[in-house]
C-alpha cells in the first residue's frame, strides 16, 4: 500500500458546466484558452485556474474560476448545490508538457449541472474574461469523440466529475456501485474481484480509464476503494497483465491483514474499558452504520465476556438514511436496534460505557474523519454527555492529500476532535 507524495505538485481545478439542449440531450461546455495564454494555449478545456493560497478548498476555487470566467454568477446565483466534485487525476510531469515548473498537475473535477427547467438561463451563458476566446456546447458523445487539442487528460477529468455516469461498465459493476448497506473494508474486497475479473491487457490512451480507475471514481468517498484500486493498477503496471491473479490474491491478503490489525487494536482498547467497569454490572456498547470491522470488534468482545462478570450488551442505532443499523443489529449475537433520536438520549441519559463507529477515511495530520451521514451528531452527543466515542479504521482508509476526498450524499466529514480515539494501526516502520 502507497500514498502519493504531497511535494512539488500543482494543484489546479476543472469545472464543466452541463445543460440539457433542445432535444433533452446532455451537453457539456468547452472553452479554447487563448494562444497567448502561458500554459496550453489554443487548447480546448473546462473552466479551470490554480487553487490559490487564499482559497480554503478546491470547492472554494471552483465558485470563484465560474465567476470570473463566465457570467453564471450572476444568473444563478448560489449554485454550490448544483456542483459535484470527482476524484482527483494526477498528471505526471512527462504528460504536463513542461508547464508549471515541470511538477506533477493534481486536478480537482467538479460537475455544474444546470436546472433543465430554466430556458433564459440555459440560453444565456456567456464567457468572460480574458484568458479564453471562444466557448461551445458540445453533446457529450460528441465531446469524447473530438479530436481536436485539449489540455491533458480533459475527457478522464469530466468521466470522474461526473462520477462515472457516461462510462460503458459492466452490469456486475454497476450493480457493485449501488450497494449502500456494506462497508468500505467489504466494498474494498469486491472491487479488488471485480477489477480482477474485467481488467483486460492493452495500452491505454491518455483518456482511457482503466477498469480499477472506473471503479474507483464511483465510489470516492470510501478511501480503501481507491487506495486499493491505485495500488492494483500500480502492480499490474509494474508486474504486467499476465499477474492479474497473484496481485489480486496479494491485495486482499492485505485488505484481510489491516482489517485484523484494525479489529484488534479496537477489541484491546474496548475490552480494557470493559474490564474496569463493576463486576456484575451491564456494559452497553454502542455503534451506528453498518461495518465488517465493528461486527468482528463486537463479536469478539461478546464471546470474551463470558470469562468476565460484566454482562456486554450491543445496541445499535439505526442510521437512517439506509438504515444499515436494521442489518447490523442482526448482525451481532444478542444486538438491539434503536431509532437514532432514542438512541442519542440514552447515551445522554447515561444508559451507554462507549460508543465505537467506523470510518470510511482518515484525513492527514488529524483533519478529520469520514464516515456515515449522522456521525457527527452523534459524536457530538457524545462528547457533551461525557461518554467516550471511538472511530475504528485500517491503514487502508488512510487519505494522502491535503483536501478532503469528494463526499458523497450519504458522507460527511466530522472533525477529529469530537472522538476520544481515532484508532490506525501503525505502519511497519513506527512499530
Amino acid at each position: 500500500m502507497r500514498t502519493a507524495t504531497l511535494s512539488n505538485i500543482k494543484r489546479v481545478v476543472s469545472v464543466f458546466i452541463l445543460r440539457q439542449n433542445n432535444n433533452d440531450e446532455a451537453q457539456v461546455a468547452l472553452f479554447r484558452r487563448c494562444s497567448q495564454m502561458p500554459t496550453f494555449g489554443g487548447h480546448w478545456a473546462a473552466v479551470s485556474g490554480s487553487i490559490e493560497t487564499q482559497d480554503v478548498s478546491p470547492l472554494a476555487t471552483t465558485v470563484r474560476e465560474i465567476g470570473e470566467e463566465t457570467n453564471l454568477g450572476e444568473l444563478l446565483g448560489d449554485y454550490g448545490h448544483l456542483l459535484n466534485s470527482g476524484l482527483h487525476i494526477d498528471i505526471a510531469r512527462d504528460k504536463s508538457k513542461g508547464t508549471f515548473g515541470g511538477r506533477m498537475i493534481r486536478v480537482y473535477p467538479f460537475a455544474l449541472t444546470l436546472p433543465s427547467e430554466d430556458i433564459h438561463l440555459l440560453s444565456n451563458i456567456e464567457m468572460q474574461g480574458t484568458e479564453h476566446d471562444k466557448m461551445k456546447f458540445l453533446t457529450i458523445s460528441d465531446f469524447l469523440g473530438m479530436s481536436d487539442q485539449c489540455v491533458p487528460s480533459l475527457k478522464r477529468a469530466f468521466h470522474h466529475a461526473t462520477s462515472g455516469r457516461y462510462l460503458d461498465l459492466p452490469q456486475e459493476i454497476r450493480e457493485w456501485e449501488e450497494d449502500r448497506v456494506n462497508g468500505a473494508a467489504y466494498l474494498a474486497r469486491k472491487a479488488v474481484d471485480l477489477a480482477a475479473a474485467h481488467t483486460q491487457s492493452g495500452e491505454l490512451s491518455e483518456d482511457e480509464l482503466s477498469t480499477a480507475q472506473s471503479i474507483s471514481i464511483l465510489r470516492p468517498s470510501m478511501v480503501p476503494i481507491v487506495n486499493a484500486m491505485n495500488e492494483f493498477d500500480r502492480q499490474i503496471k509494474h508486474e504486467g497483465y499476465g499477474q492479474i491473479e497473484r496481485v489480486k490474491d496479494e491485495l486482499l491478503k492485505s485488505l484481510t491483514d489491516e482489517g485484523n490489525r484494525c479489529v484488534e487494536l479496537g477489541y484491546e482498547l474496548v475490552m480494557n474499558m470493559y474490564k474496569s467497569k463493576a463486576p456484575s454490572t451491564e456494559f452497553v456498547i454502542g455503534t451506528f452504520s453498518r461495518s465488517s470491522t465493528l461486527k468482528s470488534i463486537l463479536q469478539r468482545i461478546i464471546e470474551s465476556s463470558d470469562d468476565v462478570s460484566a454482562k456486554v450488551r450491543v445496541a445499535c442505532s439505526q442510521s437512517t438514511p439506509g438504515d444499515e443499523g436494521i442489518l447490523m443489529a442482526t448482525d451481532i449475537t444478542g444486538a438491539s436496534c434503536l431509532p437514532d433520536e432514542e438512541f442519542q438520549q440514552q447515551v445522554i441519559d447515561g444508559k451507554m460505557d462507549v460508543v465505537i463507529v467506523g470510518a470510511d477515511c482518515v484525513l492527514s495530520e488529524g483533519n478529520g474523519v469520514v464516515n456515515k451521514v449522522g456521525s457527527e451528531a452523534l459524536a457530538s452527543v457524545c462528547k457533551q454527555a461525557g461518554v467516550p466515542i471511538i472511530s475504528s479504521a485500517d491503514r487502508w482508509k488512510l487519505w494522502s492529500d491535503i483536501h478532503c476526498p469528494p463526499l458523497e450524499d450519504i458522507f460527511e466529514l466530522i472533525p477529529s476532535e469530537l472522538f476520544n480515539h481515532v484508532l490506525v494501526p501503525k505502519d511497519e516502520e513506527e512499530r
